[in-house]
Formats: C-alpha cells, sequence, structure tokens
C-alpha cells in the first residue's frame, strides 16, 4: 500500500525518488504546496470511499416467502449512499482549507486547525 501511495505521489510530482535497495524518495513540493485536500483525494478517490449499501433479500428462499417489499425497503439503499456520498464531500471540502505546513503548525502547537478555522 505505501508504495501504491509514493508512486502515486511521484507520478503527481510530489516526490521524486528511486526504488531498490538504495532508494528513497523525497519531497519536491514545499509543505506549503502541498493541499491536504489534493494529497487525500489524489490518494482515496471518491470512487473508492463512497460507501454502497446493500440491502434487500439475502436468500432465494426469503424471496419466496416474501413477495412485496415496502418502500423503505426498495429505496433505503440509495437513500444511504446519497447521505454518504454528500458527507463525504463536505468531509473533502474541509481538508481542502488546509496544507501540510498547517498539519505541522498543528504538531508543533496543538488547537492551530481550530484557531485558523475560528478566524475564517
Amino acid at each position: 500500500m505505501i508504495r501504491n501511495i509514493l508512486s502515486l505521489l511521484h507520478k503527481n510530482g510530489y516526490v521524486k525518488g528511486n526504488v531498490g535497495k538504495n532508494g528513497g524518495y523525497q519531497m519536491i513540493l514545499s509543505l506549503a504546496q502541498c493541499n491536504v485536500g489534493e494529497l487525500y483525494d489524489l490518494t482515496i478517490p471518491p470512487t473508492i470511499s463512497y460507501a454502497r449499501f446493500i440491502t434487500g433479500k439475502t436468500s432465494l428462499l426469503e424471496e419466496e416467502n416474501e413477495t412485496h417489499e415496502t418502500e423503505i425497503e426498495s429505496n433505503i439503499a440509495e437513500t444511504l449512499t446519497d447521505l454518504f456520498t454528500l458527507a463525504d464531500q463536505d468531509y473533502r471540502a474541509f481538508y481542502h482549507q488546509f496544507t501540510l505546513a498547517d498539519l505541522k503548525q498543528d504538531i508543533e502547537h496543538h488547537g492551530y486547525f481550530q484557531r485558523k478555522i475560528d478566524e475564517q
């Protein structure tokens, strides 16, 4: 998994590096140039993170015994997927407010993110 992420970062110009025994990776961009949201989107695309809820009959026997579905039963999977998708979009937008430089600031001075949000 780490190799896959490093490969993505390399292909998108965030790091340079070499594979192999004496290989390694190094950041090309400054921390201020690396947006947390962009990195999140790059490494965890929305199509992977969006939940797909599956509901309904779990066996043929259930289908034979129940011939009708309720409105809730027939629509809940799409509704839950829509709800999760909207929440994930907001989550991603939140991350786009910050850079890795902000992350470093919060590591050094816990509470930095909250202060930054409060200032906006």
